[in-house]
């Protein structure tokens, strides 16, 4: 699955028709906001359309706007027309799209990210809190939710050697969800506590065969935007890693959490 622009593909009929599919009754209405191109005037000049994709299926869709139903200039930016298909739901996939949102505000210089809806216990669940009820331009009440961007300092961390234990080789499953089988080496460091007060997770590069203990260096850590502890990447023999060499080998994970990737 990839996050993609609207304004960006080339077939931007098709992808307006699979919007208009969801059973949502904002979606043809956004639809004919951009078919009219009016979005830019409704919801600012920077405002854009972002599309979840699995090769030609939408899993899901939102817009990063500059405005969306709250009449204060003063708070931006904000996500919008969030709508995730039947099919995908329940798995979290709504978080890679507002994982994008938030790497593109920060990206932009701000500092929070807000929502206005009507859901409650949703948006709790991909890092956001609940701010305030305010009224939006039909003078209707809504409550408006905001997620504060922050700039991590790891330090302290990259570039410390460590040791431990591997609890899940690679090849194993997760001993809650069958279906997910570790495609890294994954365990913790001995005597490091984290947040969630168990010893800290690690993912461990450089090898291809499942192991007992490591020892290495931490070369990246994996903040999670919606849940209290990172994971550490730790190069056995200590070699930096790719950016994207790291986000795909731990994806088969990862993929259920929002997070940022700190080297």
């Amino acid at each position: 699955m990839k996050v993609v622009d609207f304004a960006t593909t080339t077939n931007q009929e098709y992808w307006l028709k699979e919007i208009e599919k969801s059973d949502w009754r904002a979606a043809p209405y956004l639809c004919s906001v951009i078919r009219d191109n009016k979005l830019k005037e409704l919801y600012g000049e920077t405002t854009r359309v972002l599309l979840l994709v699995e090769d030609d299926r939408l899993v899901s869709f939102c817009t990063y706007a500059e405005q969306d139903e709250i009449p204060d200039p003063s708070l931006t930016p904000w996500v919008g027309f969030v709508y995730t298909f039947p099919e995908f739901r329940g798995k979290k996939r709504m978080g890679k799209l507002l994982e994008h949102v938030y790497s593109l505000a920060k990206k932009d210089g701000h500092k929070t990210i807000y929502i206005s809806t009507e859901e409650v216990d949703l948006y709790e669940k991909y890092g956001f809190t609940f701010w305030k009820t305010m009224k939006n331009n039909w003078d209707e009440e809504t409550r408006v939710y905001r997620m504060e961007i922050v700039d991590m300092d790891y330090g302290d961390i990259i570039g410390k050697e460590v040791s431990g234990t591997i609890d899940r080789p690679l090849g194993s499953s997760h001993p809650h969800h069958p279906d997910l089988v570790y495609l890294i080496n994954y365990g913790y460091v001995d005597g490091v506590f984290a947040d969630d007060g168990d010893e800290q997770d690690v993912y461990v590069f450089g090898t291809d065969k499942p192991i007992q203990t490591y020892k290495g260096k931490v070369v990246a850590v994996i903040h999670r935007l919606n849940d209290c502890e990172d994971k550490w990447i730790v190069s056995l023999d200590g070699t930096p890693l790719d950016r994207d060499m790291i986000l795909q080998a731990t994806e088969f994970q990862e993929q259920y959490f929002m997070g940022e990737l700190y080297l």
